[in-house]
């Protein structure tokens, strides 16, 4: 058993190598060559034979101590970059395209699709479980609608989880950590008959003491971490032509997260002048003392609760049925999504907000047929249909506190430090309760063929025909406190209906149909060396507005053209890999996230125009000595608003300007430069013990976090450095590893945002500080 905390990218090229069992070590991640097997056609290829650009990973990879998600997928694929405020608010981004950093929307899908075991998951608080049984991590960049659909403009992340195996076996894990962290993961396989065999996977991690505390709570720790995960299979295989396998899984996330620090306080606008009722003029009147400007110390000043507690949970069916000359696939899901948050959104130590958030559930349904052929014949070909059907609640709710009226309106009287009669009347308890309902039903065929013209040559183009329809409603209602007819005169009433307006149930829909598709020419001049151009037609559906913003109810769909063009390369008995990639995507009616921070924060989604992502990547491996596997990835992403007249202008031009023109400038959420190096080092001790050590670095340079490139939200460049070392029975039956994240401690920022009511604050959530421990690994 490999106690690697963290293998190198390449750790796969030395499984045949070694003598313990591969399924072992590498989370029966299949190799060939150095090369794991991707479905990326939907079919089994060797990655290095795919004229696609992807990241392809094993699941020990990314099946690290510590973490759950896709964190260490990102720290190990340059051109995907995760913003976060809370697993509901997680945005993933490819290539700079995706999802604009912002509070998610319930009418907005994300334009980089994650897959699980086949199944499309709407939602990226989805993929907010343990990766332990994972078999491989694919990371496909570019649009991949032709066959993946389901508006993967950007790209598609599909996880393939291990199957049951009629060869039993067992693995388990202990580790230990600082901050009071306890992390058992185990899976194990067993048939029960000749023809069916059952898999079980159950996962635990708790961490008892915060990453962050909140000095004027007597220095109480907070972000602590309960999750839990389990996954049952069943796999009825009859070992001649047909196959079905059944996958129940059930996560649960608790946290008491996920408020920000403060990263600015701003007090002048873009001219040098001051900043209208800015931060410091509101605390001032207040009577409130902010601590002092440093992330690193990671104090927060909230005094209301905070905590995040998520269920999701579903079903996978996929039947294969094996005629010979071709393969037919079914793959039905069903999924649950429930979250329930409660938040203090003013962030510091007043009453502002008593409670702010959206609770939202979410189900959904798919269903896809498709054909594909088997081994490489002169033409290979996949076609199929799909269907998919959701619906997504939400819950808005809105509570202002006893502080509201003297933060948000001002004083009485002119230099005073106490509100209006009828603005506290008015505030204090007054409940803005929303609820929206979404629904999408989306059919779509498709088909892709590769004419294989000879052993050099192959030409392939595809099609997917989209019919999709959306349709919601919002309304809301405004609670609080009676008001005597004294405070109604005193103008309580209209403030309410400023802040919290009675909004009559309104209707919105959508429908499009669309043809897009791919055309790929790919060329293998020599052994080892795969030359490929591509030029796809991207499509994601429209969006809806279901909120109290004055924001168009529906906005438009995107229209995406991408162009790329790559190079895959083996040479030194294939000692080496090198691949590079070059490609520009250009996106039509982008659909950007928005937010109204003139009142309580408010997401919203409009298109912004058109942008351009293009860029450079590349991939190397390398095997320089027996023992020894190495890795460096990089990427250069040149994303860019190309035509964006009517941005909302940021906290800066308040009172000076209320639209900018941000054409020409960078798309947030994306960094120009990112790049991983790392290796493995392993060498025998005797006696049937081996030593390991494994280090990987990540740097990633500045970005925006916020839509209008507020200057307060430029995150700055970083650099990640995780690393392990560990001795482990040459049988793989035992092992013990150290290992550390974020080994050099780095504070770096996730994402920021500014604060409502434009105050000049911004606040950030951190990436996670040094965490470190000890792992036990066995396997039978």
């Amino acid at each position: 058993m490999a106690v690697l905390a963290w293998p190198g990218m390449v750790a796969a090229q030395e499984a045949e190598q070694r003598q313990e069992p591969l399924e072992f070590i590498y989370s029966s991640a299949r190799i060939t060559k150095d090369d794991i097997v991707v479905t990326a056609r939907r079919r089994e290829e060797s990655a290095q034979d795919v004229p696609i650009a992807l990241t392809a990973l094993s699941g020990a990879q990314v099946t690290v101590p510590g973490t759950i998600g896709l964190a260490q997928v990102q720290q190990l694929a340059p051109s995907l970059q995760l913003t976060a405020t809370n697993p509901r608010n997680t945005n993933i981004n490819i290539r700079g395209l995706g999802a604009t950093p912002a509070f998610a929307s319930l009418g907005l899908e994300y334009g980089a699709g994650v897959y699980v075991d086949q199944v499309y998951y709407s939602r990226p608080a989805q993929t907010a479980f343990d990766l332990y049984d994972l078999q491989r991590v694919e990371v496909l960049r570019g649009p991949q609608g032709t066959l993946f659909g389901k508006n993967t403009t950007a790209g598609a992340i599909s996880l393939t989880t291990e199957a049951p195996s009629f060869t039993p076996g067992f693995r388990g894990e202990i580790s230990l950590g600082n901050y009071r962290t306890l992390q058992a993961r185990a899976t194990g396989t067993a048939p029960i008959t000749d023809s069916i065999a059952v898999r079980l996977t159950v996962t635990n991690t708790l961490r008892d003491k915060g990453f962050q505390t909140i000095p004027r709570q007597g220095g109480r720790r907070v972000h602590d971490l309960a999750s839990f995960g389990a996954r049952g299979q069943i796999l009825f295989d009859n070992h001649d032509a047909f196959s079905l396998r059944l996958i129940g899984d059930y996560s649960s996330l608790e946290q008491d997260c996920c408020t920000g620090v403060t990263t600015t306080i701003r007090t002048t606008r873009i001219d040098g002048t001051a900043l209208p009722n800015n931060f410091l003029i509101r605390t001032a009147r207040a009577g409130y003392a902010p601590l002092p400007i440093d992330p690193d110390a990671r104090q927060l000043e909230t005094n209301r609760p905070f905590s995040v507690d998520m269920e999701t949970y579903g079903g996978t069916a996929i039947a294969d049925y094996d005629l010979g000359a071709a393969t037919i696939t079914s793959v039905t899901g069903w999924r649950k999504l429930d979250y329930k948050p409660a938040t203090d959104g003013d962030v510091i130590g007043l009453d502002i907000f008593e409670n702010a958030g959206v609770r939202e559930t979410q189900e959904q349904f798919s269903q896809e047929l498709r054909v594909a052929s088997n081994g490489k014949r002169t033409i290979d070909y996949v076609a199929g249909l799909y269907y998919f059907w959701q619906r997504i609640d939400d819950r808005f709710f809105t509570i202002y506190g006893r502080d509201a009226a003297l933060w948000i309106l001002g004083p009485a009287t002119p230099g005073g430090t106490a509100p209006s009669v009828g603005g506290q009347a008015a505030l204090n308890g007054l409940f803005a309760d929303g609820s929206a309902t979404a629904r999408t039903r989306s059919y779509a065929a498709f088909g892709e063929a590769t004419w294989n013209i000879a052993d050099t040559l192959s030409l392939t183009g595809g099609l997917r025909y989209t019919h999709e329809k959306k349709d919601g409603a919002f309304g809301q209602i405004q609670r609080g406190p009676a008001l005597t007819p004294g405070e109604v005169l005193l103008g309580a009433q209209a403030i309410r209906n400023a802040f919290a307006a009675n909004i009559p149930t309104f209707l919105a829909e959508t429908r499009e149909d669309n043809l897009s598709g791919r055309a790929t020419a790919s060329w293998k001049p020599v052994e080892g060396v795969l030359a490929y151009v591509t030029y796809a037609r991207g499509f994601k559906s429209g969006g809806l507005n279901l909120n109290a913003t004055a924001a168009p109810s529906v906005i438009d769909p995107e229209k995406v053209q991408n162009w790329e063009a790559g190079l895959k390369t083996q040479f030194l008995d294939d000692r080496v890999t090198l691949n590079l990639a070059a490609f520009t995507q250009t996106v039509r009616n982008y659909q950007s996230q928005q937010i109204d921070t003139r009142i309580a924060q408010t997401a919203y989604i409009a298109n912004v125009g058109t942008v351009r992502s293009r860029g450079l990547e590349m991939d190397v491996r390398v095997r320089p000595v027996t023992g020894l596997s190495l890795f460096a990835s990089g990427a250069y992403t040149d994303a860019t608003y190309r035509s964006f007249t009517n941005a909302p202008c940021p906290v800066e031009y308040l009172g000076l300007a209320t639209v900018c023109d941000l054409s020409g400038r960078r798309l947030p959420g994306v960094s120009k430069w990112a790049a991983s190096v790392g290796g493995e080092y392993r060498a025998a001790l005797g006696n049937g013990h081996e030593i390991v050590f494994a280090a990987d670095h990540a740097y990633r340079s500045s970005f925006y976090t916020t839509y209008n490139l507020a200057a307060d939200s430029l995150a700055g460049s970083y650099h990640v450095t995780n690393a392990s070392i560990g001795l482990r029975a040459a049988d793989g039956q035992w092992g013990v590893a150290l290992f550390a994240r974020n080994l050099f401690d780095t504070t770096y920022e996730s994402i920021i945002n500014p604060s409502a009511f434009n105050t000049g604050q911004s606040t950030a959530i951190l990436g996670d500080p040094r965490t470190w421990g000890v792992t036990l690994r066995t396997a039978l």
